[in-house]
């Protein structure tokens, strides 16, 4: 467990927290972590802006694993995130999750965001919640 950490992000602060996280533990244990974003396919912006989005959200994270001399891949999807996530979880091997409780989209007041609650019902992976 935790040597192919997955770690979703929307660029939030909690999910740049759950991404270093993931590479803390990663260096620890000599893991990988696999940043992954989803770009809504109900799209609110132009392609290319919400592309150039993803990539700087994904880098923040390559940058700190970089630093810390830990492996890390990135991928970017077009679709549906709730239904997505699970796609992505299989395709990149990840043995382990690791995402905040709330993303952009996430109301403060709720124990979890909509996001998160559909990861924790839909994927049979270990997963750890970052608040």
């Amino acid at each position: 467990m935790f040597e192919r950490i997955l770690v979703p992000t929307d660029g939030s602060e909690l999910s740049k927290k759950a991404g270093y996280e993931a590479v803390n533990i990663a260096k620890k244990i000599g893991g990988k972590v696999i940043v992954t974003h989803i770009i809504d396919q109900k799209l609110t912006k132009p392609y290319d802006v919400l592309e150039n989005q993803a990539q700087e959200y994904i880098k923040v994270i390559i940058d700190y694993a970089l630093e810390n001399n830990v492996e890390c891949e990135s991928m970017i999807v077009f679709g549906s995130p709730k239904y997505d996530i699970v796609k992505l979880t299989r395709k990149s091997e990840a043995d382990s999750v690791m995402l905040g409780t709330h993303g952009k989209t996430g109301i403060t007041s709720t124990l979890l965001g909509s996001f998160a609650q559909n990861v924790v019902k839909t994927i049979d992976l270990p997963i750890t919640l970052i608040k």
